[in-house]
């Protein structure tokens, strides 16, 4: 309070000041501007003066108001434009999830200029027009998404590369994939795509230089690519088997290249003794096939013994003796090894062990063998029941009809 009341009363004494300077000494001011002059006293121009810097400062500061409030305004409505293209972003990738390919584009193209993530919304719009059918809009959405953000070459390669294996579009795939492959380091995926174009394509020569970096960044786990170091091996093994100027010792080197636990497979082992086969290999087949029976029992593997004459037949009887005291139940050892035995001329070996393989499991295969053996000893009549058993196993059973009881019978 007190300090109100000194404020006042300087403010008093200084306007005293003022008035009395102003009737004593009222100075002079005079302005000439071509024909119009100005005449007035010198603090009448200093209050002009000080009246037009303070409307001055006044507008200055309402102009600052004024655009403050249109700032202000504009990213009210920016902020809303935004959060309206969120909201739209996002129903359109949920109908992109449910398969409403039509509306999903529609509303990701919609608030694709006010996105925070325009990239994405292009994306997913191409894979909509794709799903639709419309490949030259999906072509162009890629290129809009390319444009929008510079730095996505790789994203809109792996995006255009995926609708072109997806539409069987092998080929292209590949060469975009070639295309992004100098970035494989940073984009592994590169790589998984890579590898199922070279799949479909049956391209396993170039796939096999691959499989050290699908292995690197665990891609073989991936269940688009699951199964595949299989196939590759299995596919070389058959193609380095068909050609002509093939040699064993060829497709032995390929053996020894293939990983230790690829080889270990029954599938992959079958394939390759069916190679041996087929090149007349037989004593590298039975070799093999010892050698792998002797460290791990596949009884797959069994029907590989016994159907091409052993260089040996007396050792390799030998040998599956040895097997039969350990897994004599086997049906499928049973068999190879009376026809092993047949080789080695001991008929009633032969016909115990096909008797015994019959009892444990007759299938069409063992009543067949069964059927031709004691055919050779004399016993059609039981020979021509177990061929009828035979066919009815590999066929089923044949319907009830009604046949006619001689040929002249109408």
């Amino acid at each position: 309070m007190r300090r109100l009341i000194v404020l006042l009363v300087l403010g008093l004494l200084l306007g005293a000041v003022l008035v009395n300077q102003l009737e004593q000494q009222p100075g002079y001011v005079y302005i000439s501007l071509g024909d119009v002059v100005l005449e007035t006293t010198v603090w009448f121009a200093v209050f002009i003066w000080l009246l037009t810097w303070g409307l001055l400062v006044l507008a200055l500061s309402l102009l600052r108001r004024l655009w403050g409030t249109h700032r202000a305004v504009s990213g009210w409505l920016g902020q809303r434009k935004s959060r309206n293209a969120t909201a739209l972003t996002n129903r359109g990738l949920i109908n992109f999830i449910e398969g409403n390919w039509a509306r999903a584009r529609k509303q990701l193209l919609r608030s694709a200029r006010y996105s925070e993530a325009p990239l994405i919304n292009h994306l997913i719009a191409a894979r909509a027009s794709f799903r639709l059918g419309d490949i030259e809009e999906a072509k162009h959405q890629l290129g809009t998404a390319e444009s929008v953000e510079a730095e996505a070459g790789i994203a809109v390669e792996l995006t255009q590369a995926e609708l072109q294996l997806s539409g069987g579009n092998y080929e292209q795939a590949l060469a975009t994939l070639v295309r992004a492959r100098s970035n494989a380091a940073k984009h592994p995926y590169v790589l998984a795509l890579l590898a199922r174009a070279h799949r479909q394509l049956g391209d396993w020569q170039a796939l096999r230089p691959l499989l050290p970096e699908l292995h690197k960044y665990g891609l073989l786990e991936d269940a688009g690519l699951r199964g595949l170091e299989g196939e590759l091996w299995e596919a070389l093994v058959v193609s380095v088997a068909g050609q002509s100027d093939a040699t064993v010792a060829d497709l032995e080197s390929l053996w020894r290249d293939i990983p230790l636990a690829q080889r270990e497979l029954v599938t992959l082992r079958r394939v390759f003794l069916q190679a041996l086969s087929d090149m007349g290999a037989q004593d590298e087949l039975q070799r093999h096939l010892v050698a792998w029976l002797a460290k791990q029992w596949q009884v797959e593997l069994l029907d590989f013994l016994g159907r091409s004459p052993p260089t040996n037949p007396r050792k390799l009887l030998k040998t599956m003796k040895k097997w039969l005291d350990t897994h004599g139940q086997d049906p499928l050892l049973l068999l190879a090894a009376a026809r092993v035995a047949l080789y080695a001329k001991e008929w009633d070996a032969a016909q115990q062990w096909l008797e015994t393989a019959y009892e444990r499991d007759a299938s069409a295969e063992i009543c067949c063998e069964l059927a031709r053996f004691i055919d050779a000893r004399g016993e059609q009549a039981r020979a021509a029941e177990l061929r009828a058993e035979a066919a009815a196993l590999s066929v089923g059973p044949l319907p009830e009809l009604p046949l006619p009881n001689s040929l002249s019978e109408e």
